[in-house]
């Protein structure tokens, strides 16, 4: 760590320390009295002039408390589920005290004095709704760590999803939409501080405000020595969440980010419990947890009152810039994978540490750069017709399940000449290890900015539907030579979907069927010729009539095979560069009877 960067990061540190003991010179207003830690970390209810009372509650039943002393409850007591729950209205004159605008539930699970859950919803501006969310997490008694939620244009209430008082951990029940903000902190007992740890954020914004997230930003927290220890996933590892000790601000790193993109066509044809992304940025380093406004305090906020994660309204230039060691890139092709998390990386083939779990390995392109860089870039292709990772040194796709129960092709690209560019393809079928095809192309690459309202126009306006169309025009002619069942069955799938993208890339998966079934076809044909493995005939050295395997062949055999042969180079190499109108014309060429 550079010397000025340390001395921030103390910095902040002290300003935590020194905001913490300023609240302790003052007196904490009623509500919070009531759930101060001890020194220790620790709250229990043992010593609370209720708690005889509580523990005598039957199921379904409570009482009320006047904490504030204005002769008016603010305090619910009550038994429900087996829990014992202590529910305070933070603003001290709400009709309901049981509402989840600015109240705190804290819960003692089985009722046995000792605190495990404690659930705050914070109105900072009166509006009765809850700007901000907090689940903080007790292991017998002791604050570990905590998640908060941040809404920008709804009710935070509804951003988790709870399940006995705790984060549900299921897709579909939180709101992870939107123009939110979750992260995740550690409680420091010795420092009496919160400092970032796993997922810290996860932000998402709406840029259309249609409800939907067009970009989602994770950003994995950690210890930075940890890159060199035992745990690579150490942001994803809950253990340490509730280790007794925590890693400091000054020690912790922002360890990976994964920026994901949704560039759908506008409206989005998806309900708001189907989010998608299309493609992501997956980017591993070593840097310090540092970012402008990461110290967030609000006086509304239980002590702690500061906590530290990127400001979400600095957006996502951060992972746009981030000094990465390794970057990944992965693209939803088939446009099947509905998750609020974003497009994932995957534990298969190169490992990014600090990733997360691992998700879809079925039709997601995926492109890697081991190359070191600050930038993240993207390149538009005029041979395939899709975006690219600048700086990928290989990319590969398995394409299948989508027709049937199994893989149908593999395709592995290279940059073979290091000027950050894909540059080669090999496509395989199931179970070879070697190539049936083998191409070298020129990727006619131009630059992209990583703009969503600009991608999203080009992607949908211009790029699907040029491809989808010159998709169609090769394959009708391919079809004239050869074709393969199993690409019919691709056709015939994109004809049933009503997403461009999808349609896009089955009619991808059956051009290639196709065409290998021609360049078979072509084969086929040319190994049916005298030429090469006969003997030549001497009475024939000029005939372009052709010969026979048992008199030998005639010079028109030999014509004939390195036509075959020429045109067939000809033709991988226009199919390989993506002038598929030549290759069309090319086909007509060939005289395969």
């Amino acid at each position: 760590m550079t010397a000025w960067r340390f001395q921030l990061c103390r910095a902040f540190a002290l300003a935590a320390l020194l905001q913490t003991a300023a609240l302790a010179a003052e007196p904490l207003a009623w509500n919070m009295r009531e759930t101060a830690l001890s020194d220790e970390g620790r709250l229990t209810w043992f010593n609370k002039p209720w708690w005889k009372k509580a523990q005598a509650l039957k199921e379904g039943q409570s009482f009320k408390l006047d904490l504030n002393h204005d002769k008016r409850p603010d305090t619910l007591i009550t038994r429900k589920d087996g829990n014992l729950i202590e529910v305070i209205d933070d603003s001290g004159h709400a009709k309901d005290i049981w509402n989840r605008a600015h109240a705190t539930y804290v819960v003692s699970y089985k009722g046995t004095g000792v605190v495990d859950r404690m659930v705050c919803y914070i109105d900072n501006d009166g509006n009765g709704k809850a700007d901000e969310v907090e689940l903080r997490y007790f292991r017998d008694g002791y604050l570990r760590y905590a998640w908060f939620g941040q809404s920008f244009d709804g009710d935070a209430a509804d951003i988790f999803a709870l399940n006995n008082w705790a984060y549900a951990g299921n897709d579909w029940g939180s709101k992870f939409r939107g123009n939110t903000q979750i992260f995740l902190n550690k409680y420091d007992a010795e420092t009496k501080s919160w400092t970032p740890l796993s997922e810290c954020p996860f932000s998402f914004w709406d840029l259309d405000n249609d409800g939907h997230s067009d970009v989602i930003l994770r950003v994995s927290a950690a210890p930075r020595a940890s890159l060199k220890g035992p745990d690579g996933d150490y942001a994803n590892n809950y253990d340490y969440m509730w280790a007794r000790e925590a890693t400091p601000l000054a020690k912790s790193g922002a360890l990976n980010m994964r920026l994901s993109f949704n560039i759908d066509a506008k409206p989005r044809q998806e309900p708001l419990s189907k989010p998608h992304c299309n493609f992501s940025f997956t980017s591993v380093g070593d840097q310090p947890y540092d970012f402008p406004g990461m110290t967030d305090t609000n006086p509304l906020r239980r002590p702690p009152q500061t906590v530290i994660h990127m400001d979400w309204k600095q957006r996502w230039a951060p992972a746009l810039h981030y000094p990465a060691s390794e970057t990944g890139f992965t693209w939803d092709e088939a446009h099947d994978v509905w998750r609020w998390e974003g497009q994932f990386w995957i534990y298969e083939r190169v490992y990014l540490s600090n990733t997360g779990a691992p998700t879809h390995r079925w039709n997601m392109r995926r492109e890697y750069s081991s190359t070191a860089s600050a930038e993240r870039q993207i390149y538009y292709s005029d041979a395939d017709r899709r975006y690219h990772l600048q700086g990928a040194s290989e990319a590969w796709l398995e394409a299948g399940h989508v027709v049937n129960d199994k893989k149908d092709l593999e395709f592995r690209w290279y940059d073979t000449d290091g000027d950050g560019r894909l540059d080669t393809v090999e496509v395989y079928r199931p179970g070879s290890l070697l190539p049936v095809r083998t191409s070298h192309f020129d990727p006619r690459a131009r630059a992209v900015a990583i703009t969503p309202d600009t991608l999203t126009r080009e992607y949908n306006e211009q790029v699907l539907p040029e491809s989808i169309a010159a998709d169609r025009r090769l394959i009708a002619a391919l079809k004239k030579v050869a074709s393969d069942p199993v690409a019919a069955e691709y056709e015939a799938a994109a004809a049933k979907t009503a997403t461009p993208e999808r349609q896009r890339y089955c009619l991808d998966i059956a051009r290639e069927l196709h065409y290998l079934k021609v360049r078979d076809a072509v084969l086929a044909a040319a190994a049916r010729l005298p030429y090469p493995d006969s003997k030549a005939n001497p009475a024939k050295w000029k005939d372009p009539a052709p010969g026979s395997s048992a008199t030998g062949y005639s010079m028109g055999d030999s014509l004939h095979f390195w036509t075959f042969d020429r045109l067939l180079r000809k033709l991988d190499a226009q199919y390989a560069a993506g002038r598929w109108d030549e290759a069309a014309r090319t086909l007509t060429e060939f005289k395969l009877d």
